[in-house]
């Protein structure tokens, strides 16, 4: 980076490159419940030798942490993006215990992976926004499914969710500000927001999840909203006051949403299903503040007690959180 540039201005750069509005301030919080676990990844010189940015996080089926990355493709201030796939596996996998680095894949595959999910069979889903398209994979990491290309034209993929009969609802922002619905076997069934029908409103709807009855919580990063839909796209409710969302997870009849209140500050909260805020913490550790810069990825495990959050940009971690003693 130029050493003429300064701190606030890349925050400022990196703002406007990924269209994060910048917050004077993070909300108060009376209580953390949750506290970053230090020990947690384990991650050697040897097996790691190169950070890199961590853009997503799931939980497989089997309880490993999967953690998805721009591997050599980081986004980089007053650099274009690399429109190269990324040679090195795109997919690392992590006991959730230790944080050790059990195996990877998905080299020579992605360009630009923005989010990762599992779904209710343990199959992983990968939006990559380079390559505008959403991939389908069994636990192994072999490949099922693709969607995308002319035909679905794409602009901004983010993140996809599937509901309970396979069908899967990809969330498209940028200029088709949409929601765009699939059939278990990837065949378009229609879309809905600005750019489809219905009275969904999307600006840049960054993230999605559904919980067990179907209901679908879309998180509008520019709007600084949830919307919770139904599975044909009509709205239920609108949750606001979130900051500017990013990631949003089902888990345990609760949603956990990430935001995003400036470059250095991001928090998790918990909702209950009808929007009424339960806990909170700040992504923020105990080391260097550019370690803890732009939270992207989330991922909740053990019914909420344990939580993963990826960073990117200088930032280049996964970072366990644990419930905090009190």
């Amino acid at each position: 980076m130029n050493s003429l540039l300064s701190r606030r201005r890349f925050f400022h750069w990196c703002a406007l490159s990924l269209g994060v509005a910048l917050a004077p301030r993070l909300e108060a919080l009376s209580t953390e419940s949750h506290v970053a676990d230090m020990t947690w990844p384990s991650l050697s010189a040897d097996i790691y030798p190169e950070p890199c940015q961590m853009t997503g996080v799931a939980v497989a089926a089997d309880g490993t942490i999967l953690v998805l990355n721009h591997g050599e493709n980081p986004i980089e201030p007053l650099k274009p993006f690399r429109r190269e796939i990324i040679k090195k596996p795109a997919v690392l996998v992590l006991d959730p215990k230790s944080g050790k680095m059990l195996r990877s894949w998905g080299a020579n595959l992605l360009m630009r992976p923005h989010q990762i999910s599992v779904d209710a069979a343990g199959h992983v889903w990968i939006v990559d926004s380079g390559l505008k398209k959403v991939f389908k994979f069994d636990a192994k990491g072999t490949p099922l499914l693709e969607v995308g290309g002319e035909e679905i034209n794409f602009t901004l993929p983010t993140d996809v969710a599937v509901l309970s009969d396979g069908s899967f609802i990809v969330t498209d922002g940028a200029t088709n500000k949409r929601g765009v619905k699939f059939s278990a076997e990837g065949e378009s069934l229609g879309d809905w927001g600005l750019k489809g029908e219905g009275p969904v409103i999307l600006h840049t709807p960054h993230s999605i999840t559904v919980d067990t009855e179907d209901r679908v919580y879309v998180a509008d990063r520019e709007r600084r909203w949830v919307q919770v839909l139904n599975a044909e796209g009509e709205v239920l409710a609108t949750w606001k006051k979130v900051g500017s969302p990013l990631t949003i997870r089902y888990h345990k009849d609760s949603i956990y949403l990430l935001s995003n209140m400036s470059g250095t500050r991001g928090i998790v909260r918990r909702f209950n299903l009808a929007g009424e805020l339960q806990e909170s913490f700040r992504t923020r550790g105990l080391g260097k503040i550019q370690d803890y810069e732009w939270p992207h990825g989330l991922a909740v495990s053990d019914g909420g007690n344990s939580i993963y959050v990826g960073f990117v940009l200088t930032a280049r971690r996964v970072q366990r959180y644990h419930r905090a003693k009190h």
